[in-house]
């Protein structure tokens, strides 16, 4: 009889906790060591984070573009098992936090509503007949939602179920962004000053770009990507602003869906099963006028700088992004190249 061991995977990277690797508003990549700084995954840089940052919490989609990126190693629910950074080999001693005595973690809801929407956003709370469950506030111009009496949610499991119920119950409150912030323990039932507002233009800008959606409503997008997960993680992102998507998983299908109905946006994966993307990109400029519609390239990581010089230079792309790409990001670039584009 022939015994069969079932042998488990042998992991050479560091583990740490899943939510200590996060992705800033600006679409960083980044793992955070102690209470006041963050490290980019891709650089090895380091940047403050202060209690009132931003976070969103990482997507299987981002974690696997890392995994490609050779930044990790395995991921689970609960851990993600980082490489080595090359030049100083950090992550295999330095010790994560662990939500410690004076930070804790707590959640909240981003709308695309601005501070002279507060009073139709409490009159909707109202007649969902929620309005005791949730407290609408400023940061900064933009109305966002904590729980009641305003508390934060204490986990992204809270804030999720908040976020499925106020859509269900409230359209009117618009598309809903779950995103967290590291606050002072004292401060977790306090008020809504823990929310600080900043007024800061360019963050303004980027925090504009993750929340509001009246600049992509109704935009057409046509979608190519080759790999299927990919594929479904830009297309939810792009219903997620409330776009009309065409989803294709190759570039014949591409060329067809162009030639038929001219989209507001391509957003195109440059690994495609039937042709590299230059091709796509050759024969898309024979048959469609590219400066009716705006171009988003993703490029594998291996992309050197003067393929993004002829992309942008030559091929007339409007971005150009090297994965791994955070969600974070290619919205950013996806609401900044449609914001100034009349409709076709």
């Amino acid at each position: 009889m022939m015994l069969l061991v079932a042998m488990k995977k042998v992991l050479s990277g560091a583990a740490v906790p899943r939510h200590s690797v996060f992705t800033l508003t600006d679409g960083a990549f980044v793992i955070q060591w102690d209470e006041a700084q963050v490290q980019d995954l891709l650089s090895g840089d380091y940047r403050p984070f202060r209690y009132e940052d931003i976070g969103h919490p990482v997507t299987d989609y981002e974690l696997n573009q890392l995994k490609s990126a050779g930044r990790v190693e395995h991921f689970n629910r609960a851990y993600v098992w980082l490489y080595a950074l090359p030049e100083t080999g950090r992550h295999s001693y330095l010790q994560v936090l662990q939500r410690g005595r004076e930070l804790v973690r707590m959640y909240y809801l981003n709308t695309t509503l601005l501070a002279g929407d507060l009073p139709q956003v409490q009159q909707a709370l109202a007649d969902s007949g929620v309005f005791a469950n949730y407290t609408p506030y400023l940061r900064g111009e933009r109305v966002v939602l904590s729980g009641k009496d305003g508390a934060l949610f204490a986990s992204l499991e809270d804030v999720e179920n908040a976020q499925k119920q106020l859509h269900a119950v409230a359209p009117a409150l618009g598309d809903l962004m779950v995103a967290f912030i590291e606050v002072k323990q004292q401060l977790v039932s306090g008020e809504h000053e823990i929310l600080p507002a900043n007024h800061d233009d360019d963050l303004a800008t980027i925090i504009a770009s993750q929340t509001d959606t009246s600049v992509t409503r109704g935009r057409q997008v046509v979608v190519v990507g080759g790999e299927l997960d990919s594929l479904r993680a830009i297309v939810s992102l792009c219903q997620d602003m409330e776009m009309r998507v065409h989803p294709v998983e190759s570039g014949v299908d591409a060329l067809r869906a162009l030639e038929d109905d001219l989209p507001d946006l391509l957003v195109m994966d440059m690994q495609l099963p039937d042709m590299h993307g230059w091709e796509l990109l050759a024969k898309l400029r024979e048959i469609v006028d590219f400066s009716r519609f705006r171009v988003v390239v993703i490029a594998p990581a291996s992309s050197g700088q003067n393929e993004q010089t002829l992309a942008l230079g030559v091929a007339k792309v409007d971005v150009y992004l090297v994965k791994p790409v955070s969600l974070a990001r290619l919205r950013q670039n996806i609401w900044m190249v449609l914001k100034d584009q009349p409709p076709n």
